[in-house]
């Protein structure tokens, strides 16, 4: 495995992750690359987060992303949200020389946000003002990532899914058949979904490319499921998947958090071999409609 293995990774983070994910995904890099030279400061209090999603010390750079989830919202609030950072963020970092507007839109900036930061350059000569977008992402921050860096910042990057063979996802599914505990009515389940729901289940970056990865080895578990000697084993199966699913999104898990519990609720080892396997059984349950949220009607 070599760095630009990554570069669907990075593709993947770059085109899905939006908002708070963007902005940690950036802060993720960028501290892996500026080390002890890049603060990031956590939103609270009545200051929130000083106008900075982070800040380069030796240079007095200071980071804001914008990072919406359509090229539509970008047009729309873009301009609304650089005006919305100055003067506010020279009071809190008067010795500021650098501002850099990391943003998400691929096909660059509207006129009107290029209106906005001409007009902040023409009111604050003495500051370095200034975009940044996918060709800064990559090549300034993502591809100086060491391999362990990018195995950090995409765990499951290393789950070989293809190796995935029955002898590691039979004892996963006995153990679950095993510890029987639900007595979920596994009747209730729906169709096999559309693409739209990795989107609509809004899961990470990373999380849908997994997923998707996985579902090439997930007729593994429907010849383990075909092949029971005793068919209520299968319903057993499906109804321990979905009650767990259901336990933990009423607790009120967000989508990556459940879709961890879950991997370690079927998984339960920090082995790759039984990771990925899990990975792929849990694929094919999100798949068969038995976890994580159908696309309403109405919605596409």
């Amino acid at each position: 495995m070599n760095n630009s293995d990554f570069n669907l990774h990075f593709d993947m983070a770059f085109h899905a992750a939006n908002q708070s994910k963007f902005e940690t995904w950036f802060a993720a890099m960028a501290g892996c690359v500026y080390g002890t030279d890049f603060e990031l400061i956590k939103a609270g209090g009545h200051d929130g987060d000083k106008k900075s999603d982070g800040r380069r010390i030796s240079t007095e750079t200071i980071f804001q992303c914008y990072a919406p989830e359509s090229p539509a919202t970008f047009a729309k609030k873009a301009k609304a949200k650089i005006e919305d950072s100055f003067p506010e963020v020279l009071t809190y970092w008067p010795n500021l020389k650098v501002w850099v507007f990391v943003h998400n839109n691929d096909e660059g900036i509207t006129a009107a946000v290029s209106d906005a930061i001409e007009a902040l350059r023409k009111s604050h000569s003495s500051l370095s003002i200034v975009t940044a977008s996918r060709r800064f992402l990559k090549d300034e921050l993502h591809d100086k990532l060491s391999l362990q860096q990018m195995l950090d910042l995409y765990p499951s990057a290393s789950l070989n899914f293809m190796a995935v063979r029955m002898e590691q996802v039979r004892p996963l599914l006995k153990k679950i058949i095993a510890e029987k505990t639900s007595t979920y009515d596994a009747s209730a389940f729906g169709d096999i979904p559309d693409e739209e729901k990795l989107d609509y289940n809004a899961l990470s970056p990373d999380a849908k490319y997994d997923i998707q990865r996985a579902r090439s080895n997930a007729d593994i578990v429907d010849r383990y499921l075909d092949g029971l000697s005793n068919p209520q084993n299968a319903s057993i199966i499906q109804s321990e998947i979905r009650t767990k699913y259901s336990e933990l999104r009423d607790l009120g898990y967000d989508t990556d958090e459940i879709m961890g519990k879950m991997l370690t609720f079927v998984g339960g080892e920090e082995n790759p071999k039984v990771n990925a396997a899990a990975y792929v059984i849990v694929a094919y349950y999100f798949d068969a409609c038995d976890i994580f949220e159908n696309v309403p009607g109405d919605a596409t």
